[in-house]
């Protein structure tokens, strides 16, 4: 009789019940080979997506495909040959391949203690291992843990994300609440603990921060989270909660922590050594602070509400406000020195930056203005450019003055003044009187000019210069012409006697380039002619400045083709170690043994290809010999340099090739003027970028410029030669020095004396406290070899 008829006789509705049951039902006969399925209810069927007859006859291990080697299977298997009950979780599938994760339940069924059948009842876990697996990533996105503490029974359940986060192998591991507690950083075991037993007698859940200490020393950072669940006589019975890995989020936040205070830190100091305010978007101030109330003798509640011009000097260009409005609100920074006013309308220098502070949403929401007081530096500056400019004998403008002004003009014009048989006068009298008698034509000469556009300079000696920077030709002829006839008449009295002014006067309209040197022919073939006034021409001086021009430029050709052009070090010495530490490279032709100063050939050679050959030779030569050497050298760049793409990009070539930026310095001769000045600063910041220092040559005269000196960021200030050769008997000379040598110290450059001739210059440059010397007094340019 089959097995499902005996159930009908011991129970008249179990098949019934057991085909409408919603899990799945198998009965399986021991009694046959193989335990095939000898019942399947239709739960069964629905469940794996099998007909009844498909799978009636057959051993269930169908459902396992090949999926085999589960341990749940094997302990089945066991149960079944010990013929005892057993229930396990399976992966089984369906007919179609399905995983289906299911709780098998099987049972003996004994009749007479002789085994009739297997009943096997399949519960359907797919949804909550599903949800327990979405759980788990849940826990691992999140770094979150689950735990459970039966207070009852003093068991603790770990969720698998927990032993990930305490980082220990739960199969090696007893979880319990002290051996919790043990994996606590000991500094915060006791805040645990007492956290935990605080809510338990207030019977309110908590959440706390705490640290854990890893085996390998590390610091880890969790938050837990806990509510403990009471019977309804008020003993606890089960605890619940969670553990959540924030270490990178305690990480950041001590990182921010650090930050703001570094933030408040940078606030103080800037508030400290600074002049700040904020503005609204229309400039008016919200924001002063101390410094900014000390320097404009305003008070706080005096400047806020009120707009920046409160403090703007009358004479400031309107040209400047109008670029710093149309810089700021196109979200970009504005930096320059600006001259202010204070409440008692006394003036003051700032070096001014604003930035226009930017939201999330790239607006501006405000702007903040950090200026710095410069008024010592640029009143300091004034001061030296007065010692700079004037003739300390006449107190007219000097040579310096002349040449500044000279690269300013628009269409200049020139006369030079000579006082004729003057050395006669000084040999005569003496020098004092020759003094007495120079500051009495200077005087004279002025007097004579009647005139606001025209400027009187004393050259040299017993020269002079009347220049106008926009003239007219006719006009400055005339008026020249005119203060000829008067200073003829005048005579200035020596020692009781009376001199007549005799002079000759020579005329220049041509550039600015070589207005004073054309001057200069006219005057000597003015004198030659003994003529009173004359005007350049080209005839002057054409013939003979095309052969020299053609001599050297053969020269210099020649000594290129033949590898002639040499490079000659001159060493530069640290005024308090007395080391040779740095050297300059200077170019010369060698010629028969002898070397050709670049006096006679360098200026031709700027007129010819040649210039750009001779300068990528002298940075060549000096690379490859400074390879292998510790000490700086340096070497000398025209304006003109910096300017020729060729040549920069040679200079750039090399310094990528060899390596060696670090050593080398950049000399620009200050003599030039800068009119191109962001190109020279790109070029500037592109060879500070490869390690290069700059240092300014020939600073004090020429178009010497401090606002250039400050923008050009130099590391060196090379003083130059005219004023240190005679520093230690001219004191105008060593005042010019001492204000240089204090200006770069507060511009943090070092400062080299050029020409240091003889011991007493050297002892007083060393006073002066000048950083480096260089001159014969140490060694004279050298051939250095490679070793």
């Amino acid at each position: 009789m089959q097995i499902i008829e005996q159930l009908k006789i011991m129970v008249p509705y179990l098949p019934q019940i057991m085909q409408q049951a919603k899990f799945g039902i198998t009965i399986t006969d021991p009694n046959k080979k193989d335990n095939p399925l000898v019942y399947v209810n239709k739960c069964f069927c629905e469940m794996f997506g099998y007909e009844y007859e498909e799978v009636i006859g057959i051993n269930c291990r169908f459902l396992h495909g090949s999926d085999k080697n589960q341990d749940s299977i094997k302990d089945i298997k066991d149960a079944i040959n010990k013929r005892i009950p057993i229930t396990r979780i399976l992966r089984n599938y369906k007919k179609d391949g399905t995983l289906i994760y299911a709780e098998l339940n099987i049972t003996p069924i004994m009749e007479n203690n002789k085994l009739k059948f297997f009943l096997g009842i399949q519960k359907d876990l797919s949804f909550e291992k599903n949800l327990s697996e979405k759980i788990r990533n849940a826990q691992e996105l999140s770094n979150i843990g689950y735990w459970e503490l039966d207070l009852i029974k003093n068991n603790l359940y770990w969720s698998d994300q927990i032993f990930n986060i305490f980082e220990i192998n739960k199969n090696q591991f007893a979880a319990s609440y002290d051996s919790f507690l043990e994996l606590i950083h000991p500094d915060d075991r006791d805040l645990v603990n007492d956290a935990y037993l605080n809510s338990l007698k207030t019977k309110e859940k908590y959440s706390i921060q705490h640290r854990l200490l890893m085996a390998d020393g590390r610091i880890k950072y969790v938050e837990e989270r806990c509510v403990t669940h009471f019977d309804k006589d008020e003993i606890a019975i089960k605890s619940i909660g969670t553990v959540q890995d924030i270490t990178k989020i305690k990480e950041i936040e001590i990182e921010l922590k650090k930050a703001l205070s570094l933030m408040d830190s940078y606030k103080l100091a800037m508030d400290k050594s600074s002049i700040v305010s904020k503005s609204d978007l229309k400039g008016i101030i919200t924001y002063v602070n101390d410094n900014f109330c000390a320097i404009s003798k305003y008070t706080e509640d005096e400047l806020i509400g009120k707009p920046h011009s409160i403090i703007r000097h009358p004479d400031n260009k309107k040209e400047i406000y109008e670029d710093l409005w149309e810089t700021i609100q196109s979200k970009k920074i504005w930096k320059k020195i600006l001259r202010n006013i204070n409440k008692y309308g006394e003036e003051y220098w700032v070096n001014t930056t604003i930035l226009p502070i930017i939201d999330q949403n790239d607006n501006i929401i405000e702007y903040i203005a950090i200026r710095h007081d410069i008024t010592n530096t640029i009143e300091q500056k004034n001061r030296l450019d007065n010692i700079a400019n004037i003739d300390s004998l006449t107190g007219l403008y000097n040579r310096n003055k002349l040449y500044e002004d000279i690269n300013k003009s628009i269409t200049p014009a020139l006369a030079i003044v000579n006082i004729d048989r003057f050395s006669e006068i000084n040999d005569f009298y003496g020098h004092s009187l020759g003094d007495h008698f120079i500051k009495e034509f200077s005087h004279k000469l002025s007097n004579c000019k009647n005139c606001d556009n025209l400027n009187i300079y004393r050259l040299q000696g017993d020269e002079f210069v009347i220049f106008n920077d926009n003239a007219n030709r006719d006009k400055f002829l005339d008026k020249i012409y005119e203060i000829d006839k008067k200073l003829r008449k005048e005579k200035i009295e020596i020692d009781n006697d009376f001199i007549y002014l005799d002079f000759s006067i020579a005329i220049s309209y041509e550039s600015k380039e070589v207005l004073l040197r054309t001057a200069d022919m006219a005057l000597k073939a003015v004198k030659k002619d003994n003529k009173n006034i004359l005007v350049y021409n080209d005839n002057i001086s054409r013939s003979d400045e095309y052969k020299n021009n053609i001599k050297w430029s053969n020269i210099v050709r020649e000594a290129l083709r033949e590898d002639r052009i040499v490079s000659l070090y001159q060493p530069i010495i640290n005024n308090n170690t007395m080391k040779y530490e740095k050297y300059e490279s200077l170019v010369r032709i060698k010629e028969n043994g002898k070397y050709i100063s670049p006096f006679y050939f360098l200026s031709i050679a700027k007129k010819t290809r040649h210039y750009v050959e001779i300068t990528k030779t002298m940075i060549e030569k000096s690379f490859k010999l400074f390879e292998n050497k510790k000490e700086e050298f340096s070497i000398n760049l025209t304006i003109e340099d910096i300017l020729n793409e060729d040549t920069k990009e040679f200079i750039i070539n090399m310094l990528n090739k060899y390596k060696i930026g670090d050593r080398v310095v950049f000399e620009i001769v200050e003599s030039e003027s800068i009119e191109n000045f962001e190109n020279i600063s790109k070029f500037i910041v592109l060879v500070k970028a490869l390690g290069c220092k700059i240092a300014i040559d020939d600073f004090g005269t020429g178009y010497s410029n401090f606002e250039y000196l400050v923008k050009l960021k130099a590391d060196y200030i090379k003083i130059d030669g005219s004023l240190i050769k005679d520093i230690d008997k001219n004191h105008i000379s060593e005042i010019v020095c001492k204000n240089i040598v204090n200006f770069a110290k507060d511009l943090n450059m070092k400062t080299i004396a050029e020409f240091v001739e003889n011991e007493s210059i050297f002892n007083k440059v060393k006073e002066l406290g000048i950083d480096y010397s260089q001159g014969y007094y140490f060694d004279k340019p050298l051939e250095i070899s490679k070793k």
